[in-house]
């Protein structure tokens, strides 16, 4: 039997201001045609389809498309457990209605989680929850952080489990010793959530969503990671899709997720960067440039965007010991007097002083009004 395990989907996200939504509609058709090829008995999401609570339009037509194509077409059954951010209550909207078209959608935590059993394995969807959910459901017990609430869930679901399957979790939460990405915005929000890996540790596999790196934690444990780069902190990652053979024993095959355009960091002296870009053959990717010998100005900017129409970061040296680091986004948003300050720090190696953008502000007025006058 055999399994997709992804997660982190994050449909709608973008990339510095840059939409990612043709990647992401790239990485959908991907995932049909691995589907298609390798028999796949189900396939899991655990957590943050979505990356807004209220999706864009184009978020929830790749969605559609997705789980239709899946679900109706290919004929396979599509599991899928809430993350934090999605919104869970419109995620999991007419979801006894979706499970007769093999669509199964658990979006809020209740005290009983009914297995979705699929050849000799039980499939428990566990969405993301907090802590409070958890005392509602719990009132004698005595919950006092995060992993005491995600240990007294994990106990009632093995009341349940069957010796004669393979019992398969998901879940999208944050196991201690694992290693985060930039773009794990919400685990890197302080330490309060992070629970134990010793808690899963009674289930065959652990099909765990939360963290954009893919990786393995425990005996059991995996987070697929997200299927595409969502931040330049990524850029030497591999992204893939994660296929459990479940037989006697659990195997775990990793299928890598080419995409569209790749995220990449180019990093050297000035005169290095400008030679690099003129003999680049992948002008399209996603890039962040980091110049080690001179300032990042808005020159700068413009020289490297004639190569790379997707440049979305550029860095370079203040001096000995600091660098400037804007996105370009911020660099073409700037105001009159903030591109001064950044001119004119450039040339001198100083801030400018208010009476000199005094100054500068009274003979661009004057040059003004002359035009207007001519």
């Amino acid at each position: 039997m055999k399994i997709i395990h992804t997660s982190d989907w994050h449909l709608g996200i973008s990339l510095h201001s840059a939409s990612l939504i043709e990647e992401q509609r790239n990485f959908i058709d991907y995932l049909i045609k691995v589907v298609k090829e390798n028999s796949v008995d189900a396939i899991l999401i655990a957590g943050d389809i979505f990356d807004n609570s209220v999706s864009s339009a184009e978020a929830i037509t790749i969605y559609n498309y997705a789980v239709t194509t899946l679900c109706n077409e290919i004929g396979v059954p599509v599991i899928i457990s809430a993350g934090n951010h999605d919104g869970a209550a419109r995620l999991a909207s007419c979801n006894e209605l979706l499970k007769k078209s093999g669509l199964y959608i658990s979006g809020k935590l209740t005290k009983d989680i009914v297995p979705i059993t699929i050849n000799d394995c039980n499939i428990y969807p566990l969405p993301y929850f907090n802590i409070d959910e958890v005392k509602a459901l719990f009132p004698d017990e005595k919950i006092s952080d995060y992993n005491d609430a995600m240990n007294y869930v994990i106990k009632n679901i093995l009341k349940n489990t069957q010796s004669d399957k393979k019992n398969i979790l998901m879940c999208h939460c944050f196991v201690g010793g694992s290693v985060l990405s930039e773009s794990d915005r919400s685990a890197m929000v302080g330490s309060a959530s992070i629970v134990s890996e010793k808690i899963f540790e009674d289930f065959d596999y652990v099909a765990m969503g939360h963290l954009h790196r893919s990786q393995k934690r425990g005996k059991n444990i995996r987070y697929s990671g997200s299927p595409l780069k969502y931040s330049f902190s990524e850029a030497n990652h591999k992204k893939n899709i994660t296929i459990i053979d479940i037989d006697d024993e659990v195997s775990i095959q990793e299928i890598e997720v080419v995409p569209l355009r790749e995220v990449r960091v180019i990093k050297g002296t000035f005169d290095e960067v400008v030679d690099i870009a003129e003999k680049d053959t992948r002008k399209d990717d996603y890039i962040k440039i980091e110049i080690s010998d001179k300032y990042a100005g808005m020159e700068s900017v413009e020289l490297f965007r004639s190569f790379y129409s997707n440049l979305l970061s550029i860095s370079g040296k203040v001096n000995e010991t600091q660098e400037n680091e804007l996105t370009v986004d911020e660099l073409h948003n700037l105001s009159i007097d903030d591109i001064l300050g950044k001119f004119y720090k450039e040339i001198t190696g100083t801030d400018i002083s208010e009476e000199q953008v005094n100054w500068f502000n009274e003979a661009l007025e004057s040059v003004q009004e002359g035009d207007g006058n001519q």
